[in-house]
């Protein structure tokens, strides 16, 4: 009796393994598909190629709503934001994104992230910090951004 016991514990751990550790790479391999969104998007910001804005976008879901860091930068679905990417490759700044720092945690077909990066050079010379937090969905068997904002920390000088 004690064998059978041993047998059937033995078989139940195994199991419970094997299904953690399949969760376990289903979840990695989300957060990697998740990556390589942000891949794309960084790729963009780099290359800053206007003739392949329509092939840009496809990372942003219709219904995207983007928040830049200036009080008019709110857009709400793709073709503002197309506006906006076009203004940002030809006008703004440089964007880095470190890629592989990207904090993403998925649950089902959602995936919210945050990270730091730089922009700049500005005026002065200087880059400075940007923040991007934001989700993205599953659609179709592809990832794309629901929600993106973008902030600078303010001085705290400024806000006492």
């Amino acid at each position: 009796m004690k064998r059978i016991a041993l047998i059937i514990t033995i078989g139940l751990l195994t199991f419970a393994w094997n299904v953690q550790s399949q969760t376990s790479d289903k979840l990695q391999n989300q957060i990697e598909e998740v990556r390589e969104v942000f891949t794309e998007f960084q790729t963009g910001y780099t290359n800053r190629d206007t003739t392949v804005i329509d092939q840009f976008l496809k990372i942003f879901t219709e219904d995207i709503v983007y928040m830049g860091v200036a009080a008019h930068e709110f857009f709400k679905g793709k073709e503002r934001v197309r506006k906006l990417t076009v203004w940002d490759w030809v006008r703004w700044f440089d964007l880095k994104i470190p890629v592989e720092e990207v904090g993403i945690r998925v649950e089902n077909n959602v995936a919210w992230f945050e990270v730091i990066g730089e922009s700049g050079p500005w005026r002065d010379g200087n880059t400075y910090e940007i923040r991007m937090v934001g989700s993205l969905v599953k659609y179709d068997n592809k990832w794309m951004f629901k929600q993106i904002c973008f902030s600078y920390p303010a001085p705290l000088k400024i806000v006492e």
